[in-house]
């Protein structure tokens, strides 16, 4: 089996070398380099907050509005 590998490895060199030398090697098409027309938008940098610090702001009880039913014990 190797040697037949070995072959085709072979008769698929020799092809594309006649091929390239036919017709010459193919060329890759320029690359074109585009500004982008939408340039990054700029995110103000606001500070972090816990659940706690956003009730004392926004006037809610903190994690305990987002409670269902009663704990459960683990």
């Amino acid at each position: 089996m190797a040697r037949q590998a070995d072959r085709l490895i072979k008769i698929g060199l020799e092809g594309f070398a006649a091929i390239d030398e036919s017709f010459g090697r193919a060329k890759r098409p320029p690359v074109l380099k585009i500004p982008n027309p939408h340039p990054p938008s700029q995110i103000p940098v606001t500070k972090v907050i816990d659940s706690d610090e956003a009730a004392q702001l926004y006037g809610g009880r903190g994690y305990i509005n987002y409670r269902k039913g009663k704990p459960v014990p683990f």
